[in-house]
């Protein structure tokens, strides 16, 4: 969609006033019976459309190219190394173990440790249990089990097709 610019004057005249050879607009000039300003003078600005992208190139329909085929592209890619990702980062190979570490500490700290830090809170403050632990994540419906379940679930499913396929 074209946006319809209007261009400063060579001289330096602002058509708007405030220009370098024109007055500032008085705030009595915006009021509802305007005095003399440097807007009655001016003539119409000459309006300026500008598109979007470059005009002066014609638009060509054929197959997209990369976007690396630019000069830009071409001088930012001049001696670089390109790497091939081999996948050997720890966290490449280890994720999946760690998110089975990380649910099962999250079960146990939820439902073994805590009750039982709970209730000892509770008899040292007081002498007796008086209200037991509430799990965190049973709260929302179980949401976090949930999410982990899938999480775990996806992913040995994944390495499965891995080991299947002959991945190590």
């Amino acid at each position: 969609m074209p946006t319809t610019l209007f261009a400063k004057k060579a001289n330096g005249d602002n058509p708007f006033g405030g220009g370098d050879n024109t007055p500032a607009a008085s705030e009595s000039s915006f009021s509802a019976a305007p005095a003399a300003s440097s807007f009655a003078a001016a003539p119409a600005p000459t309006p300026t459309t500008i598109t979007q992208g470059a005009p002066q190139m014609s638009q060509q329909t054929s197959a997209p190219q990369p976007m690396y085929n630019t000069q830009a592209g071409e001088n930012a890619a001049q001696g670089a190394d390109f790497v091939k990702n081999d996948n050997t980062d720890w966290i490449n190979k280890k994720w999946r173990p760690v998110m089975g570490w990380v649910y099962m500490a999250t079960c146990t700290s939820d439902f073994v440790l805590f009750p039982v830090l709970w209730s000892i809170l509770q008899t040292l403050q007081g002498g007796q249990v008086t209200s037991q632990w509430q799990p965190l994540t049973l709260q929302g419906a179980g949401l976090y089990h949930i999410a982990m379940g899938a999480v775990l679930g996806i992913a040995a499913y994944g390495r499965t097709k891995e080991k299947v396929a002959g991945a190590s």
